[in-house]
């Protein structure tokens, strides 16, 4: 996931921020999908500016697929974004290009990696990961 994909998706972040002051409500904490990291970013990344500039403390949790667990498990390096190797290598946290991952309902779920906005801000301690089963019947008791 190339970072400018993940930059066009922070208007639903920008209109969440918006939402919250109408309410004149502030989370605690923001949690997104994280597949490839367009998603999460979109929601976070406004509220992680709130944290840096603004002083806000809202915790960035970032939920992978337990299928395709690239924070989680996988490795911060180089490598492709796809497994053609025709997409630039970027340094991000990756299974690896020729990972291929269980069938899940999600199939956008499925990346061996996540975006290196994301995987920066995740390896510098920003955002925070976790890997969650598919079912919540799957779930560790």
């Amino acid at each position: 996931m190339l970072n400018h994909v993940c930059l066009h998706q922070t208007v639903v972040g920008q209109e969440a921020l918006k939402q919250m002051d109408l309410a004149n409500e502030y989370p605690d904490v923001v949690i997104g999908c994280a597949g490839g990291g367009s998603n999460f970013a979109g929601i976070a990344m406004p509220f992680l500016r709130e944290n840096l500039v603004n002083g806000k403390n809202a915790r960035l949790l970032a939920v992978e697929p337990l299928a395709s667990p690239s924070m989680t498990k996988g490795i911060y390096t180089f490598d492709y974004g796809d497994t053609a190797k025709m997409a630039p290598v970027v340094k991000m946290y990756t299974l690896g290009h020729d990972f291929i991952p269980a069938p899940i309902h999600a199939g956008g779920l499925r990346y061996h990696g996540m975006s290196p906005l994301i995987s920066g801000l995740v390896n510098a301690g920003y955002v925070q990961a976790i890997a969650a089963p598919q079912l919540a019947s799957s779930m560790p008791h």
